[in-house]
């Protein structure tokens, strides 16, 4: 029997346009009494980003840093969205680990208690979950009180997450039966995360398809796919699979929705949700929220008798905060606006459909408070020694007259990149170009902790991004970067590598600064010039992967989706690099020879 299920959540703050679904039965489908409504409020990928952060945005004609996200303000928006509407599901679509030293620290379990206390009705695994691979994971299960599905990752029988989730749950809304089927990532969870030998990855679209009629078999005609496997692939499952009414995605961490940009966002697609038809005709929409509980997803979802959505309205909102509201002065430093000003600001948002002004939650808000404080502590805790004093930070970005060799830092934290790639089959990585600005401090001689780690790469939201590129574009990326720190850009964008190597001179104009490239021979075990016409794996950071920093030509290769984000932190990265080593010295070259 095939049903649809009419998708829907409205928030009191917003009303958005209609998006209309041609009603049509679907094939074998057992009718259910009456229309129904539901709705639908969702995240995906927090990534442990546990406190609200800063963030510029464009509100009522001003450049204003707000604080954004955290989870006790979604706790709290959700709380309203519960109050306000009937019927209602709250969904995570999974990654709520890794990525911040809430993660480091305390290894899931203030993930997992403040999941708890915001009370999602069910979450699904993302690949980030097994980062760190079996055991981290039980622990972080054996905490979270929350109903966890997932029908493409299969514990071997003995396994210790043997029961720790269901493939699907089925949940009783306002007297109709909901099904929830949860899908993970399977490529990217088996090459870029560390899940145990006695886990099965299974299919996704051939698992959705699977569950999708089973659920069918037992009378449910409206199904919410739960799915861990980004926005494309799931919206290749909405077209070739019967059945789905919607799709809660995540993993590629797309803000969707135009209506975003008049806050100075750049969305990945115009819609959302992103509506596509199953095989049979029907509407299936698939909806993303963002990242880093930025953005609560909503929507409402108005079903037919047969399970089919006939309506959908989009309500999904930018969480902020009323307190904080800060401009640049004259002389470019951060001042608050006044009382007046921020008034008005608050006025324009009250009024406006795509963003909330909300207080955190207070019973979470000392909830993490207790964690914030334990983190004070603990982050003084060593992860290793420094044998030698590092060159890093602004002094050091470009080689020049008082330092030849500019950033031996940038060269360390690129060779914990490629380190950690290539012992974990991170698609065959060649190697790694990480921007000097990346890297804020000198590493002195000495203890090591967790708090000098995230002084070291404060950027919580710099994950790793791998790429093919070809030899030639390899050049024109080093010509860019130091092009744009040559004229005017920032002295940041100089760039360093490991497992590559060059050599550049001031002089001259883009193009023709580089003149000498290598890239080590793994196999060989020795440094080769670049072929021009060979295709290599490259990691970079996210950040210049999207072309900022005068990265021109790796935005151009993210503008064509070449490659994909690993979302791995390349924080966590190095502390586990020098946990490993125990203690690091300065490397032997900084692979860059600049004629200044």
């Amino acid at each position: 029997m095939k049903k649809l299920l009419l998708l829907g959540l409205t928030l009191a703050l917003f009303s958005a346009p209609n998006l209309e679904a041609k009603t049509s039965r679907k094939s074998n489908s057992q009718s259910s009494s009456g229309a129904f409504e539901l709705n639908v409020a969702h995240i995906n990928d927090h990534h442990s980003h546990l406190e609200e952060e800063k963030m510029p945005l464009k509100l009522n004609g001003k450049t204003v840093t707000v604080h954004i996200g955290g989870l006790p303000r979604v706790a709290q928006a959700i709380k309203n969205f519960r109050q306000n509407n009937k019927n209602t599901l709250v969904l995570h679509a999974g990654d709520a680990v890794t990525g911040t030293l809430y993660y480091t620290l305390f290894e899931g379990k203030a993930d997992a208690e403040l999941m708890n206390a915001i009370n999602f009705d069910v979450y699904t695994l993302g690949n980030h979950e097994f980062d760190d691979g079996n055991k981290f994971l039980k622990s972080f299960l054996d905490v979270l009180k929350i109903p966890v599905v997932s029908a493409n990752v299969v514990p071997d029988k003995g396994s210790i997450l043997e029961g720790k989730w269901k493939p699907y749950m089925i949940k009783n809304i306002g007297g109709q039966n909901i099904g929830i089927i949860g899908i993970d990532v399977v490529k990217k969870t088996k090459e870029s995360s560390s899940p145990g030998d006695d886990i099965k990855f299974l299919d996704e679209i051939e698992t959705a398809r699977k569950y999708v009629n089973e659920l069918q078999s037992k009378g449910i005609n409206k199904i919410i796919l739960l799915s861990h496997a980004g926005y494309e692939k799931n919206v290749e499952i909405g077209q070739k699979v019967d059945g789905v009414d919607l799709i809660i995605t995540g993993d590629t961490h797309y803000l969707l929705g135009k209506e975003f940009e008049q806050f100075g966002l750049v969305p990945e697609a115009d819609s959302y949700p992103k509506k596509v038809n199953s095989p049979n005709g029907n509407p299936v929409y698939i909806a993303e929220a963002w990242n880093y509980s930025y953005l609560l997803g909503q929507m409402k979802a108005k079903f037919d008798k047969n399970g089919v959505i006939t309506e959908l309205i989009p309500t999904p909102k930018v969480l902020i905060g009323d307190d904080f509201f800060e401009v640049k002065n004259a002389e470019g430093k951060g001042v608050q606006l006044d009382q007046k000003e921020k008034n008005e600001i608050l006025s324009s948002i009250k009024n406006n459909k795509n963003i909330a002004a909300i207080k955190n939650d207070s019973a979470l808000a000392k909830l993490l408070e207790r964690y914030q404080k334990e983190k004070t502590e603990l982050g003084k805790r060593t992860v290793g020694k420094i044998t030698e004093e590092i060159p890093g930070g602004s002094d050091n970005r470009v080689p020049n007259e008082h330092n030849k060799d500019g950033s031996f830092a940038t060269t360390l934290v690129a060779e914990s990149v490629l380190h950690k790639l290539r012992n974990t089959g991170t698609g065959n990585v060649d190697f790694v170009i990480v921007n000097a600005g990346n890297v804020r401090i000198t590493l002195n001689p000495g203890v090591f902790t967790y708090d000098l780690a995230y002084s070291l790469l404060p950027f919580t939201s710099n994950t790793v991004f791998i790429t093919d590129i070809t030899g030639a574009e390899v050049k024109q990326t080093l010509e860019d970067a130091i092009d744009y720190v040559l004229n005017g850009g920032s002295t940041g964008a100089f760039p360093y590598g490991a497992g590559i190597r060059y050599e550049a001179t001031k002089e001259g104009k883009l193009g023709t600064r580089v003149k000498k490239i290598e890239v080590f021979d793994f196999k060989a075990n020795k440094w080769v010039p670049i072929d021009v016409k060979k295709s290599y794996m490259l990691a970079v950071n996210s950040y210049i992967a999207k072309g900022k920093d005068g990265y021109t030509t790796l935005g151009k290769i993210t503008a064509q989706k070449r490659g994909t984000d690993t979302h791995l932190s390349d924080t966590k990265i190095f502390i586990d690099y020098l946990k490993e080593k125990k203690e690091i010295g300065k490397p032997k070259s900084t692979n860059v020879i600049f004629k200044y």
